[in-house]
């Protein structure tokens, strides 16, 4: 009976430093939650073809005001304009890709302002999240908006701290890559063209190696995946949970 009420209290601790971590999403710009964007485009990719691209969206540090300390995020997803038609076709392949997050302190307004080359916008810490070929799928119907569903599983996580500056996405397409799909294109991304709604971007659609974009107000909405880091309180608790459980199974209480 001892031995079952401890290992019960220890699965209870764990079970509850886990759950404290727990995924979530948040959208950006937040007023495009459930309301359609006012624009389409195929940024931060490009359109069928060769040639690559680079689009930098800047996401301001506010879209993860109700979040409380730094989050890690796992995935990104972008949502279509409109529904997959013979024309516009419901998969997007990119054979080459490279995606990178950092934390910047550019921005579309105020002293930062976002610059026209990449490079001058990056974070120090930045880190590539995706390296490779790329497929993405949506399944839209009905009625906008559609749901997030062009999603990119990142392959290295990213832990971003909204205290220490804004968000930098940053997607590469290198000119050697190909662009492709069925139809003549893909459904678009609902795309938030709107000042001082937190989110910009600097665009190159055209060239892969370009150094250089045009700023604009325009930019994909965004669905972030995330989960916040836990309190070193939270990580002492669950490695206290998962030890005791170890002894208990190599030394059984009588």
């Amino acid at each position: 009976m001892i031995r079952r009420n401890v290992f019960a209290l220890a699965l209870l601790a764990s079970a509850g430093a886990i759950a404290t971590a727990s995924a979530a999403t948040i959208v950006a710009p937040s007023a495009s939650s459930n309301t359609p964007g006012n624009a389409q485009g195929p940024a931060p990719l490009r359109y069928f073809g060769v040639g690559g691209s680079r689009v930098q969206q800047v996401y301001d540090s506010s879209t993860f005001a109700g979040v409380s300390g730094p989050v890690t995020i796992s995935a990104i997803s972008f949502r279509p304009f409109t529904t997959p038609s013979a024309f516009a076709g419901d998969t997007v392949s990119i054979s080459e890709s490279l995606i990178r997050l950092s934390t910047t302190q550019g921005s579309g307004e105020g002293a930062n302002q976002l610059q026209t080359t990449f490079a001058s916008n990056v974070g120090g810490n930045e880190q590539t999240v995706y390296s490779g070929s790329l497929t993405l799928t949506t399944s839209a119907s009905g009625a906008a908006p559609y749901p997030f569903d062009y999603t990119i599983n990142l392959q290295s996580p990213f832990t971003y701290d909204p205290a220490q500056g804004n968000l930098l996405l940053d997607v590469q397409i290198p000119a050697t890559a190909t662009v492709s799909g069925a139809g003549f294109g893909f459904a678009t991304f609902d795309t938030a063209n709107t000042e001082n709604d937190g989110l910009f971007s600097v665009v190159e659609i055209n060239n892969g190696d370009a150094i250089s974009g045009q700023v604009s107000t325009a930019g994909a909405i965004t669905q972030f995946t995330y989960a916040a880091v836990p309190e070193p309180s939270t990580l002492t608790l669950m490695v206290a949970g998962m030890a005791l459980i170890g002894q208990l199974r190599r030394f059984p209480l009588n």
